[in-house]
């Protein structure tokens, strides 16, 4: 507020003339006067405090989906210890099978090699150069030996290296999207088994008739004892070509659950039984006393075997459990 200096009167900082005697305020403000800042108003619910100096950004809310109950259960099957001993087990059958593989070359190696510096001796070789030539010729042998071993275990590594893979996948180690190349391998060897089954019944079945065909010549008799031995090779390499296919088709069903998360109880009780026995004859098989590398290939051959039945058996049951339990809420 100002006083007008001619009449005295009390007017506003802005007013540019007197109202009363209409004298000009030479100091007129051209902007409002700044308003007191206002206090808060409290309730008396609130407890009393001071204001806060800044403004109190607000906080940001996460929203988290609930986990998907077919995933958790695929997740918790593969990082479980049963599927963890299977892939450690398949991991030490084939090394200890390379092992058994090398040794036993080692010992036919030693074998071959009397013979043959008996061999280059009488042809007139000195021994060292008889053992410059055995040196060279066991190298060779050697790493076609090694070669051959690794080609055959070519189905059993892709199986191992697959398995690794979705372990780690699902417990993070790597990531997510790895698991479905851990099926995938896993596949590619069954289907190369699957290949070998049919492959291998084709030329038994061959040799069989060839053999027969040959006895019969000299002996009628041999025309009945020819069919019966078919129709074994015919029905125990069938049942393996059965359970490649059967462990396929399991297989991917258990991918696309993985995948879409939509639960499927179509797991193989064949397959299941199978592997389970196969177990058990890996386990007598160890009583055959051989070569130490030859027992513990064999004893983990019994773990992943038996390890990979109770793990069929399991996942079919939890997978039975949530398509129960989603029938349950649609109805």
């Amino acid at each position: 507020m100002k006083q007008c200096p001619k009449c005295g009167k009390m007017l506003n900082d802005s007013m540019a003339f007197c109202t009363q005697c209409g004298t000009p305020l030479a100091n007129a403000a051209a902007q409002p006067a700044p308003q007191p800042p206002r206090q808060p108003v409290w309730s008396a619910s609130q407890p009393t405090q001071s204001a806060p100096r800044f403004a109190q950004q607000p906080t940001q809310q996460h929203y988290y989906a609930p986990a998907n109950p077919v995933l958790n259960t695929v997740k918790q099957m593969a990082t479980s210890p049963l599927f963890l001993a299977a892939t450690a087990a398949q991991s030490g059958m084939v090394l200890f099978n390379i092992i058994a593989s090398m040794a036993g070359t080692s010992g036919l190696l030693g074998t071959v090699g009397t013979y043959l510096s008996m061999i280059l001796s009488l042809g007139g070789y000195s021994s060292r150069e008889a053992s410059g030539l055995l040196d060279g010729i066991g190298s060779l042998f050697t790493g076609a030996s090694l070669g051959a071993t690794l080609v055959g275990q070519c189905p059993a590594i892709l199986i191992a290296v697959g398995l690794w893979l979705i372990y780690l996948a699902e417990a993070g180690k790597i990531s997510t999207a790895t698991k479905n190349t851990g099926f995938t391998l896993v596949k590619i060897s069954t289907i190369i088994s699957l290949a070998v089954s049919i492959l291998g019944l084709v030329v038994a079945e061959i040799l069989a008739i060839m053999i027969t065909a040959t006895a019969a010549k000299y002996d009628d008799s041999a025309i009945g004892g020819g069919i019966i031995i078919m129709l074994l090779l015919l029905v125990v390499m069938g049942l393996g070509i059965l359970m490649n296919s059967k462990t396929l088709s399991t297989l991917g069903v258990m991918a696309k659950t993985a995948q879409t998360a939509q639960p499927s109880d179509k797991i193989s009780t064949y397959v299941a039984v199978i592997s389970f026995l196969n177990g058990i004859g890996a386990v007598i098989g160890m009583l055959g006393f051989g070569s130490v590398p030859s027992v513990l290939s064999s004893l983990c051959n019994a773990v992943v075997c038996i390890c990979f039945a109770v793990f069929l058996f399991q996942y079919r049951d939890k997978m039975r459990a949530l398509m129960a339990g989603r029938t349950a809420q649609t109805v």
